[in-house]
Order: C-alpha cells, then sequence, then structure tokens
C-alpha cells in the first residue's frame, strides 16, 4: 500500500504531529556542496518509505533558508528533485559568475572593484531566477507543497526578514503575491557581488512602502536555522508549532565552513578598501558559530557534535535544560586542507582557499563531489524514524 503524505494544510496545521524542518545556509556557489547531502536525504527517504520518487517537500514541514540556501529550499518547496537543483546550479554557475564588472581588474582585488560597482551583473542572476520559478507567487498554495521561509535583510531598516508562507501570518496577506524570484533575488543579493533588491512590500494595512534589500546572509541567519525555529514556533508567523524534543525535528546543511586564518601583520596593515570582501564571510564564520552554540546548547542532537572552539568545546556536558526545544541534526564540511585530505581531496593551498571562495564557480564539480563524499557519514540514525510521517 502506497504511503500517504500529508497535505500543505496539515502540514501547516499546528495540531497534525510532529514536525520537521529543512534549513540551509547560504554561501553562494557552495550551495552545490549541500546538495550532496540533500541528494543522500532524498535517495534514503526514498528507500525508507518505498516510494521512489519521492521529493524531500512530501517529507518535511517546512524549508527554509538564506542567500544559496533559499533558492534551493524554494526549489524543493515546489516538488524539485534534488537532481534538478543540482543540474540548476551545474548549468548557471558561469553565467552568474562568469563574468565579473570590470572584469580587467583581478578577482582577488574584490574591494578595489566594489568601490566602483557590485562585482557581478545582476541582471545575469535575475534572468536565471525568472526562468527557473516564473511568475509564482509567494501565496500560491497548489505549486509549493510544505512551509517556505525564506530569509532577506531590509537594508534601509537594519531588520531581517523572514518571509514565511502561513496564512496566518502578520504579514502574510499583504505580501503574498510577491513572486519567488523576487524573495530569492533578495536573500541572494550579497553585498559586494550583487546589487541590493527593491521589493514591493507591503504593511499590514496594504501600504506599498519603499524598501531595499540585501543578502539575508548579513545577519547571524546565514545559517538560518535557529531563525526558522523561531519563525515555526512565535505566534506572529503563523506557524505556531509546538516546540520540544519530541516536537519539532529541525535538519540543518552547511555550504562548508570555509574560515582561513589570516596573516596578522597582513591584517592590522590592511585598509578599508580591503576589508570591503571579507565583511560577508566575517558575517557567516559569526551565524555559524553562534547557530552551532544554539543548537548544542538548547536542543537534542541526534548528528555528529561539533567542536565549536576552545571556549565552548561541544557543549554536550551541558544539564541546564530539562527539556529541549527541539531535536536537530547538522552536517557540514570544514574546508580546510586537513579536513579535505581526510576525505581523500588532495589540494594545494591555493585549491582549498579557492573553494572556500563563494564565487569560484570554477570549483562547482569539486563542491559537489566534496559534498556527496562527506554525506556518505549521513546515516538512518541521523533521521530518527520517531519523526517520520
Amino acid at each position: 500500500m502506497a504511503h500517504s503524505f500529508k497535505s500543505l494544510e496539515q502540514k501547516l496545521d499546528a495540531s497534525s504531529g510532529s514536525k520537521r524542518i529543512l534549513a540551509l545556509d547560504g554561501g553562494g556557489v557552495r550551495g552545490i556542496l549541500t546538495l550532496g547531502f540533500l541528494e543522500k536525504i532524498e535517495s534514503m527517504l526514498r528507500k525508507r518509505y518505498a516510494k521512489p520518487d519521492l521529493v524531500l517537500s512530501d517529507y518535511y514541514d517546512m524549508m527554509g533558508g538564506t542567500s544559496t540556501g533559499a533558492i534551493m529550499a524554494t526549489g524543493l518547496a515546489l516538488g524539485m528533485e534534488v537532481k534538478q537543483i543540482i543540474q540548476l546550479y551545474l548549468d548557471l554557475g558561469e553565467v552568474i559568475f562568469g563574468k565579473r564588472s570590470y572584469s580587467l581588474i583581478p578577482r582577488d582585488w574584490t574591494g578595489f572593484r566594489a568601490i566602483f560597482k557590485e562585482n557581478y551583473n545582476s541582471e545575469n542572476l535575475e534572468k536565471q531566477l525568472q526562468s527557473t520559478f516564473g511568475e509564482i507567487v509567494f501565496g500560491d498554495t497548489q505549486a509549493i507543497k510544505c512551509g517556505l521561509a525564506i530569509n532577506t535583510k531590509r537594508a534601509d531598516t537594519y531588520s531581517l526578514w523572514t518571509f514565511a508562507n502561513h496564512p496566518d501570518g502578520v504579514y502574510y496577506k499583504a505580501n503574498k503575491d510577491i513572486k519567488l524570484w523576487e524573495l530569492c533575488r533578495a536573500s541572494s543579493a550579497a553585498p559586494y557581488y550583487f546589487k541590493p533588491k527593491q521589493l514591493p512590500i507591503k504593511t499590514r494595512k496594504g501600504q506599498l512602502v519603499k524598501s531595499g534589500f540585501v543578502d539575508g546572509g548579513v545577519s547571524l541567519a546565514n545559517n538560518p536555522v535557529f531563525q526558522l525555529f523561531l519563525t515555526a514556533t512565535v505566534p506572529s508567523f503563523g506557524f505556531n508549532w509546538k516546540s520540544g524534543e519530541n516536537d519539532l525535528f529541525l535538519t540543518s546543511l552547511g555550504t562548508g565552513n570555509g574560515l582561513l586564518l589570516e596573516d596578522p601583520e597582513v591584517l592590522v596593515e590592511s585598509r578599508a578598501v580591503a576589508w570591503a570582501s571579507k565583511l560577508p564571510n566575517l558575517f557567516m564564520i559569526d551565524a555559524l558559530e553562534m547557530n552551532q552554540i544554539l543548537l548544542q546548547y538548547l536542543g537534542k542532537n541526534f548528528g555528529p557534535s561539533d567542536f565549536i572552539d576552545n571556549q565552548f568545546g561541544q557543549l554536550e556536558e551541558l544539564k541546564y535544560l530539562k527539556e529541549k526545544l527541539f531535536s536537530f541534526t547538522r552536517h557540514n564540511v570544514r574546508l580546510t586542507q586537513d579536513a579535505l585530505t581526510a576525505l581523500g581531496f588532495k589540494f594545494d593551498m591555493n585549491k582549498v582557499r579557492s573553494i572556500a571562495e563563494m564565487d569560484h564557480y570554477e570549483n562547482i564539480p569539486d563542491l559537489l563531489a566534496i559534498g556527496r563524499k562527506a554525506a556518505e557519514q549521513f546515516t538512518e540514525t541521523h533521521l530518527p524514524t520517531s519523526f517520520d510521517v
């Protein structure tokens, strides 16, 4: 007998049992590394449910992401298979990141180029997003198969905005007609890479206001997992789901930890221009660490415990909470030479530094291979059957 999955209405309904959330990090072209994990999860669930055409929107009640994670989450929420999104990244990486503004200026002079203009042509990105998502709007209850949350940053008010598709959300009705491609474009408008995006947003009373949005990664939501937890449980977003280690399961997937230590002597002599290209990565590293701390502090871990730093360790011995707020599994890859060698990739340091960048499209095949290899460590225990649909 074929397994019956929940409808969109049932997934959004707080009373319909335990909930599953998929949270996808930002990281530019490194998003294809995440797809290696998603491919493994999709394959695992197809076997578990004996359903060869299962898609991840069948299993998850909510998906969300930031920047490249928002693009992946949107595609998956529309019922796309992982292989379709992999092909999208393979096809579009060079189209979006292949030609830079002021291309005669060397690629590693990012901050210098940013004085004059954003690094990449935003129109190329917009055309590809429009081609992929068409005219589907955020409030389309036929095309969108599960809860969807897209994080972006409203630059004119310095506030993080999460567009969530629950009909009871306080801003949902006013903004449900914004096109999905526009929201993904806003979420991926990384400073110094792409121009900010204006969105036709409205107040709760329906008044149209001017706004400018940049990449949601310019916040602590580049790893969006805790923001999605808040979206699911804070009543104003509409979902109002119950928290608890037996009620909420979070799958959090990274795009690789690209932390490469700077030479202190070079760093202290850096001019303001040189810092321009470092800002997105600085925010990303902060978001990565803080959300990992919150996960391991507040949640029951079904995945590998990450060593955060020498101060926090792995936070496994904390007994302050009698009951955890959620269960989770978090998977990422350290993009260091030692970690990549352990996975079987023998790259020199120049290649490692290149792979850690968010816009080096020529690394897409290697990033996919790294994601697939790391995903071999993702096992059935990381998706506990106690949360099965």
